[in-house]
């Protein structure tokens, strides 16, 4: 049996004696021994109530993410279906419009079916599939919106090209066709129509065009000649005087000239052509407003 001791001695700070305490080696090393062992089951404790309460803050602030991913997750499918149904209200709205435009043929431009498996890191996202469809759905509406906008532009400029109002208020006395000749009293062919008017009643452009002609021609007195393209081209004779001159562009509605009895005319009114690819056209089919 180990009969080692050690003494410790405590030396007070006044005059009172030393005191000595006699300690075996035996109890000395189990109290280190109890001392190390409380302080290491201290420390690991301590580290153990730390790393819990550092989990139960993590899990609280994983649980608040969770929360707020299903929230947003929520939103996003609220928001895919909102779009879906809008994409679908817009391309109903553009096959009607097709529809108006005369477009027969959009689904007939549209690109085959295309498909194949997901190779990225979002395949399993479960909105994935609908907003590539929706993706795909708006790059083909935009192309069938770019077609539907060129056709409506082409028709815009071919409407307001076409010639499609009276160029003067007045009656008419003369129309289109075979008739006798008011000199001769021969038979012939009126190219035109006579409107009765005033002298000075303002004639104007039935469409938008340019004008080739502002001059004195034989039989018309005092001639324009308006080119409106697609083929379109009118003509106004007997005018007391012009608003315009060669070259310039008219829009529907604006002044060219004034009615008058000028040239191979018995009396004030305005002679009226109007040509379809140089071949004349009974002009009373381009008048949609009456006199």
């Amino acid at each position: 049996m180990d009969k080692r001791y050690s003494t410790i001695i405590f030396v007070p700070h006044a005059r009172a004696k030393f005191r000595k305490l006699k300690v075996s080696h035996r109890l000395l090393f189990s109290f280190l021994s109890l001392l190390t062992s409380s302080l290491c089951l201290s420390t690991f404790f301590s580290i153990q109530y730390f790393t819990s309460l550092s989990q139960t803050h993590e899990l609280s602030k994983l649980q608040h993410e969770n929360r707020e991913l299903q929230s947003a997750n929520e939103q996003f499918s609220k928001s895919v279906e909102s779009l879906r149904g809008q994409l679908h209200t817009v391309e109903d709205r553009t096959r009607k419009l097709a529809i108006i435009a005369g477009i027969t043929t959009l689904d007939e431009q549209s690109l085959g079916g295309v498909g194949g498996a997901r190779n990225d890191e979002n395949s399993n996202n479960p909105y994935r599939d609908d907003v590539d469809k929706m993706s795909f759905r708006s790059h083909h509406l935009e192309r069938d919106l770019s077609v539907l906008e060129q056709r409506l532009v082409a028709q815009a400029q071919l409407l307001s090209s076409t010639p499609s109002i009276a160029p003067v208020r007045g009656i008419l006395t003369d129309g289109f066709g075979g008739r006798s000749d008011p000199f001769t009293g021969e038979q012939g062919t009126h190219n035109a129509v006579d409107i009765s008017s005033a002298v000075g009643q303002a004639v104007r452009a039935p469409a938008d065009g340019i004008v080739v002609k502002a001059e004195w021609a034989n039989g018309y007195g005092n001639v324009i000649y308006i080119s409106h393209g697609y083929g379109y081209s009118t003509r106004y004779g007997h005018l007391s005087g012009y608003a315009v001159k060669p070259g310039g562009h008219v829009k529907r509605g604006d002044v060219i000239g004034y009615v008058g009895s000028t040239g191979r005319s018995t009396g004030p009114h305005l002679h009226y052509e109007v040509r379809l690819n140089n071949n004349p056209v009974n002009p009373l089919e381009y008048i949609l407003n009456a006199f």
